[in-house]
């Protein structure tokens, strides 16, 4: 085939190469593997291999050819000729006869460039169980899953799963995986590609009649420009190789998620059988939302329907990230000690319904894994499995009456053009009850909470791919929740791989004159202190904070030493005992207060608290300062009290943070907590 001209002359230089060292012929017998010794690029694979003519015809014909006989890292999922003929008879047509666009896009669909996204090309010992990390060359993710009772794993298509008929077959720029159909990604809005799947069709119906699907047409904002310097505001020079990202977002991409249960879940649950049904039982969990018009924000259906949508779109195992957390680092020492009935490792977003939250913890409580390809997500839930008696929240469908919400394994990561919908097993609700029990808690949400649009753009770092740095940065007015005005000295950057206790691993950094206002929440009404997270900083920013216009008592100093006597920060005497390290020692700690406990008293009178005790950093743990520290031991992390507020109605409410000496303030995380919870709160 002549489009293999460089092939076979590849291949003799090799073989010519490897002739004089035994070595490399000493392998066992290749057969029907086409292993890497060949000295294969996955071209050269494609045209060796009798069954993969078909896909190699139509990168050709697409002109995409070349992407493969170049080196990279390309996780390639190759259909064999009988899944392409199979294909063709089902679009009645002929290679020669596609549309060179869309044939393109069909060939994108089955490749996971590894050299773009960081990661290395994945052999079967490397899938998730789930979503993989990296996005395949058309900003999909593709699934994986294990076909139960054979071991065998296989790629989602559809509502169906491809057979992997040849596996990790390596290669000098990539892993090939034979399978036995065609991957087809769904080209539908979101709304309508829940709409015509029968298998949701009373959710779908409710989707239509309340005008959500308005709301979730968008697909990219035309207007927005990506800027065109090549240095980010921080002075990172723009870059993307294999160990180090720096960007401005290319694009500004509108994506959703959507939970919906099942027709069959309905029935099951709640005994709901058609739209009437569900709008019955809609008016039982939001009586006071009697609006009749069912587009309205105040009508019930309404509010069912918009509870269950996100402008965010995230995987299954995305939808809580694990990275930081002490429970997903198998060498931290303390790990049984702070992973006690309290511990969560959970996350919230923000509902697209107006004033509901929504919270996700992992259930998987043995998932030493930084990327969260473990996750098992359960929403809505008042335990912790991390508490005996509640371990079985991965698997169980209700606890103590308590219904378990969790994201079907088989009804997960089901994507469309502008989203992805996820199959619940249990009904989804913001009743009286989850805000009562679920909600009336310790709320610590990290930045990217109330940031969709960086999130839907690639400018977070979730530990799903290969680099040693990562920074980005964004134009001004590109997320609506953040308000800034910045400039050559005044500016907001991210750097998300970092190896410090920072929440999640990540931080957002302002810098010089900034006057900055993030909208956070939405709240259950109630009486809450109000923290914020910070880095202190010896030529750090004088902060003033507001919330919904109120100052909160006198500036923050982030120059001042955790050390300072205003501040009061003593190390734990138990940490520095256990940690075997006396970098933080003889500097106050007491054997009377071994855990920090009258330290903390102190600390709180003087209006700041240590940091939480929940996630670490791993830069400890390779200087050798100690397995058990975590950011609570750590003099330059610290939470500012901002004060109480009592709030008389659930919402949304304004942080105002404003310089009142210029300088860097590292804007790590705002916790939010209900004043009955303080006297007896953990130091999680």
């Amino acid at each position: 085939m002549k489009w293999y001209k460089n092939s076979q002359k590849r291949l003799m230089v090799i073989l010519i190469v490897c002739s004089g060292l035994t070595a490399c012929m000493d392998s066992d017998d290749v057969g029907e593997s086409y292993r890497t010794f060949e000295g294969q690029m996955i071209a050269d694979y494609m045209e060796s291999n009798p069954s993969c003519q078909l896909f190699a015809e139509a990168m050709h014909l697409s002109g995409t050819l070349p992407l493969l006989d170049s080196y990279g890292k390309y996780t390639a999922f190759i259909p064999n000729d009988a899944a392409m003929q199979k294909w063709l008879t089902t679009q009645n047509t002929t290679l020669e006869d596609i549309d060179t666009i869309i044939l393109r896009e069909m060939v994108y669909y089955h490749i996971i460039d590894g050299e773009t996204m960081a990661v290395n090309a994945y052999k079967t010992e490397d899938f998730p169980e789930g979503a993989f990390p990296a996005q395949n060359m058309v900003g999909r993710y593709l699934t994986a899953h294990v076909r139960s009772g054979t071991g065998a794993w296989t790629i989602k298509n559809g509502d169906h799963y491809a057979d992997i008929v040849s596996s990790n077959n390596e290669m000098i720029n990539g892993v090939v995986h034979v399978i036995n159909e065609v991957l087809e990604g769904n080209n539908d809005l979101l709304p309508d590609f829940v709409a015509n799947n029968p298998r949701y069709s009373i959710f779908g119906q409710a989707l239509l009649a309340t005008g959500w699907r308005d709301s979730m047409i968008l697909i990219e904002d035309p207007t927005y420009v990506m800027p065109t310097s090549t240095v980010l505001p921080s002075g990172e020079v723009i870059e993307s190789s294999s160990t180090r990202y720096a960007d401005w977002p290319h694009q500004k991409k509108w994506l959703y998620t959507c939970f919906a249960e099942s027709d069959s879940i309905m029935a099951l649950r709640e005994n709901i059988y058609s739209l009437d049904d569900l709008r019955d039982y809609a008016k039982k969990i939001y009586p006071d939302a009697t609006d009749a018009d069912e587009t309205s924000p105040n009508n019930s259906l309404h509010k069912f329907v918009g509870y269950h949508l996100l402008d965010v779109q995230r995987a299954r195992t995305k939808l809580v990230l694990n990275r930081g957390y002490v429970s997903s680092y198998d060498w931290h020492t303390w790990h049984d000690y702070i992973c006690d009935e309290d511990y969560r490792v959970d996350q919230y977003y923000v509902s697209m319904q107006p004033n509901m939250l929504l919270n996700i913890q992992n259930a998987n409580i043995v998932d030493f894994d930084q990327s969260s390809s473990k996750t098992v997500p359960v929403l809505n839930c008042p335990f912790t499995p991390y508490d005996p008696a509640y371990r079985d929240m991965a698997i169980t469908e209700e606890i103590d009456g308590w219904p378990i919400i969790r994201v079907l394994e088989d009804e997960a990561d089901q994507y469309c053009q502008n989203g992805v919908l996820h199959g619940l097993n249990n009904m989804l609700v913001y009743s009286q009850q989850v805000k009562s029990q679920v909600m009336h808690r310790r709320i610590r949400t990290d930045i990217r909470t109330y940031m969709s649009e960086g999130v839907n753009n690639g400018l977070f770092y979730d530990a799903d791919r290969g680099y040693n740095w990562f920074y980005s940065a964004f134009p001004d007015g590109y997320c609506k929740n953040i308000k800034l005005t910045s400039n050559s000295n005044t500016y907001i950057a991210y750097e998300g791989r970092t190896p410090h206790d920072y929440f999640l691993g990540d931080r957002w950094t302002l810098q010089g004159n900034f006057d900055f206002t993030l909208t956070v929440g939405p709240l259950p009404r109630g009486s809450y202190e109000v923290r914020l997270g910070y880095t202190t900083d010896a030529s750090g920013a004088v902060v003033q904070a507001y919330i919904d216009g109120q100052p909160c008592g006198i500036p923050i100093d982030t120059r001042v030493s955790a050390y300072n006597g205003n501040t009061g920060w003593i190390q734990d005497w138990l940490a520095i005992q256990e940690s075997g390290s006396m970098a933080f020692a003889n500097k106050g700690e007491s054997e009377e207060d071994p855990y920090g406990l009258e330290n903390d008293k102190n600390l709180r009178n003087h209006g700041f608290m240590k940091a939480p005790n929940s996630f670490v950093g791993w830069n400890y743990h390779q200087l050798g300062y100690g397995d058990n520290l975590t950011a609570r031991n750590v003099d330059t992390r610290l939470r500012r009290i901002l004060g109480i507020f009592n709030w008389t109605r659930d919402g949304t409410h304004q942080l105002r943070l404003v310089a009142m000496r210029p300088g860097r303030y590292d804007f790590d995380y705002i916790e939010f907590i209900p004043t009955d919870l303080i006297e007896e709160e953990d130091q999680h």
